[in-house]
């Protein structure tokens, strides 16, 4: 099928939006679905690259060049089979990775001739079309092994983990602390950007795969790590990260001042409509939020749904350093959330241990720090007066450093868990993955890393660790878009 006209684009950037007027009110979703005309028009932009580099870029090797192919020619079917292999929550990295950052539509050759495909887009319409109308078979897998795999913490990486090993015909349990899986997706992701039910379906459908998910239970706690070691033959930790970055700024412990993480887990861990009835937080009217990151613009624009008053985000760098995905950016400018750039807090104000305002510096950047990036400094004499209501302070968060303290686990940088090129741990037959070994990242980047742990897990149980397998090699040599094409790739076992 050739192109016949272009697909529409919306302000730039690859994906049609709800009006801010409207969405701001509520958390419904702000990005609109492609109807089935403009989804096949714009896969069929795909040149089918023979070296796809866009597959390289993803850290899960989602096989756009396939799903481009049969999305074009309306097999829409045989598109979520080819994503499904290798990603196990489709819908929502479709929706949750920032794929113009480094990811596969900035690695999109059609970028150098105008805009890439949007990948993106199309993976989301494929998902939600399997979701909603046309429900494909789970992807294959092995023969039972009789080998019992224990995962700790059923977020992203957790997830990804149990799935492939679930594929590999292991026994997987996964052991989650909150009341509901999906970790940061679930607690952390305003339903605006991630609508549960998305979720919720995705972790079912692993669930259906064979996956015994059981939350509510903190291991460290009254299950032991040790525990679990007698009842598997190998243990994957996937914690996360959890433990929040804190500054002596003084009057940080006065109310009215809180972290975003605890305000945005408050917010969803139980669904919105709940919080909404029960609200936690007296943010007042007026929101001051102190970060740059995606988690920042998370906290403003939920505060801005909360309290329907003014957000303004204040971040010490310039926009042009600021680490947020450019379209949360610009959907938060949209809406109405403020930014003040060069601007961080020299101390809070109160009265009756009540915050009333923020003594601001007017920052300058100086030289450039280890990482290459400028570092702000105070402009002396420059200081400023912000009065508000309430501040949400997102500077950060570092591993989930709980279990490595109760069990001994040994640590690396910021309470990290301190993996080997296996994945192994300082105990034998533990493994970890994820933030909970790197620090914060994306959803997606936490699922590759715990597919790579899975599958040394895999080997360590099967007796193959002299056999380094590259999923990415495994996965395009075995179940290749040329297979595809010749209707074997269903015959083949996995990843």
């Amino acid at each position: 099928m050739s192109a016949i006209v272009e697909p529409k684009r919306v302000g730039g950037f690859p994906f049609p939006k709800s009006d801010p007027a409207e969405r701001k009110k509520d958390f419904s979703e702000v990005q609109q679905p492609y109807t089935t005309k403009l989804v096949m028009l714009e896969a069929d932009r795909c040149l089918r690259c023979g070296t796809p580099v866009c597959i390289d870029a993803c850290p899960v090797h989602l096989d756009v060049r396939g799903m481009n192919d049969a999305v074009a020619r309306g097999d829409f079917g045989l598109a979520y089979r080819r994503i499904r292999e290798t990603n196990a929550l489709p819908g929502v990295t479709a929706r949750c990775c920032p794929q113009l950052m480094g990811l596969c539509e900035d690695a999109c050759v059609m970028r150098w001739q105008g805009e890439p495909i949007a990948i993106g887009m199309i993976q989301r319409f494929v998902a939600d079309q399997e979701q909603n109308e046309s429900r494909q078979p789970d992807p294959k897998g092995e023969k039972d092994t009789g080998k019992r795999v224990s995962v700790v913490g059923a977020g992203p990486a957790g997830l990804a983990a149990a799935e492939l090993l679930r594929r590999y015909g292991h026994s997987v349990t996964v052991y989650e602390e909150l009341r509901t899986a999906g970790g940061t997706a679930w607690y952390a992701i305003p339903d605006y950007h991630l609508p549960k039910d998305v979720l919720m379906y995705e972790i079912v459908r692993i669930k259906g795969q064979g996956v015994d998910v059981r939350t509510g239970v903190k291991v460290g706690d009254e299950t032991r790590l040790s525990d679990l070691l007698d009842d598997s033959d190998a243990v994957l930790v996937t914690t996360g990260c959890k433990d929040v970055m804190k500054l002596d700024t003084p009057g940080a412990d006065l109310k009215g001042v809180y972290q975003a993480y605890d305000f945005l887990e408050d917010v969803f861990v139980d669904g919105v409509d709940e919080y909404m009835k029960h609200p936690g937080y007296d943010l007042g009217r007026e929101v001051a939020v102190i970060g740059g990151g995606d988690s920042a613009l998370d906290a403003a624009r939920t505060a801005l749904r909360l309290t329907g008053g003014r957000v303004t985000i204040y971040y010490r760098r310039t926009e042009k350093e600021m680490p947020a995905d450019p379209l949360m950016l610009q959907e938060a400018s949209e809406e109405g959330v403020g930014f003040r750039y060069l601007a961080a807090p020299k101390s809070y104000g109160g009265r009756d241990g009540r915050l009333t305002g923020v003594t601001m510096y007017a920052m300058q950047l100086g030289d450039p720090d280890p990482e290459g990036r400028r570092s702000p400094v105070p402009v002396p004499g420059k200081e400023f007066e912000v009065p508000c209501d309430s501040v949400i302070l997102a500077i950060g968060r570092g591993p989930n450093s709980y279990l490595q303290r109760v069990s001994g686990l040994k640590t690396g940088k910021r309470g990290s868990v301190l993996v080997d090129d296996r994945f192994g741990t300082s105990i034998p037959r533990v493994f970890a993955a994820g933030d909970v070994t790197t620090g914060e990242t994306l959803v997606v980047k936490a699922m590759g890393s715990g597919r790579e742990a899975a599958q040394r897990v895999h080997e360590y149980l099967m007796g193959l660790e002299d056999r380094h397998v590259s999923l990415y090699e495994e996965y395009y040599t075995r179940r290749s878009f040329e297979r595809m094409e010749e209707g074997e790739e269903e015959e083949l076992p996995p990843p």
